[in-house]
């Protein structure tokens, strides 16, 4: 509270000066309407703390769901899979999310160096089928 008295009468001194410097000049206008703003924004800034209220994590909570970014995470590494298998050719295989594993079903046979290859490149908690 004795922070925020003292932010208070630092930026109405500095207002006083800032005035008497821009008395008669063309900006004079200008400045007071800035200087304003800014002893508003002083005086405010500490009223949801007053309030005990905050706003942020309120709202933040309410928005964000850790399923919800388990499943966009989820979706994404997905994605990532697909895409990699495309650009190694296999554009028929299928991938499945189960919990946390992947599922990848190629479509086609492969030899035990390319399936090798291919588990190292995906990363081991995807399962080739």
């Amino acid at each position: 509270m004795a922070a925020w008295l003292g932010s208070i009468v630092g930026v109405v001194v500095i207002g006083v000066v800032v005035e008497l410097l821009t008395q008669n000049r063309r900006m004079g206008n200008f400045v007071r309407s800035i200087y304003g703003f800014i002893v508003l924004l002083v005086i405010v800034t500490p009223l949801p703390k007053l309030l005990k209220v905050n706003f942020w994590s309120t709202q933040t909570d309410a928005l964000i769901n850790t399923e919800t970014v388990n499943q966009l995470a989820q979706t994404s590494r997905q994605a990532q899979i697909t895409q990699t298998l495309r650009s190694k050719g296999y554009d028929q295989a299928i991938v499945t999310v189960s919990d946390q594993t992947i599922y990848v079903n190629l479509g086609v046979r492969v030899d035990a160096e390319t399936l090798a290859d291919l588990q190292k490149t995906l990363g081991e908690e995807v399962v080739i089928l």
